[in-house]
């Protein structure tokens, strides 16, 4: 979970039924609750690690645009 002032970012690494990761990131304003979340899809990936990288630099661009 990334956080910064007001807003929140949960990040997770999917995995998938062919064996690959999808990278989803979930980002809010701190005072709303879960359900006001906006879900990102930050691509599919070979490696959970990879996926995990990426959701995370996703969900620090989406926190830094402002998007919610």
């Amino acid at each position: 979970m990334l956080r910064s002032g007001t807003h929140l970012a949960r990040i997770f690494a999917k995995p998938q039924p062919d064996g690959s990761f999808e990278a989803q990131v979930y980002v809010r304003l701190t005072r709303e609750p879960e359900v006001a979340e906006t879900y990102i899809p930050a691509g599919v990936y070979a490696s959970e690690a990879e996926a995990w990288d990426a959701a995370e630099n996703r969900a620090k661009r989406a926190i830094q645009e402002h998007e919610f």
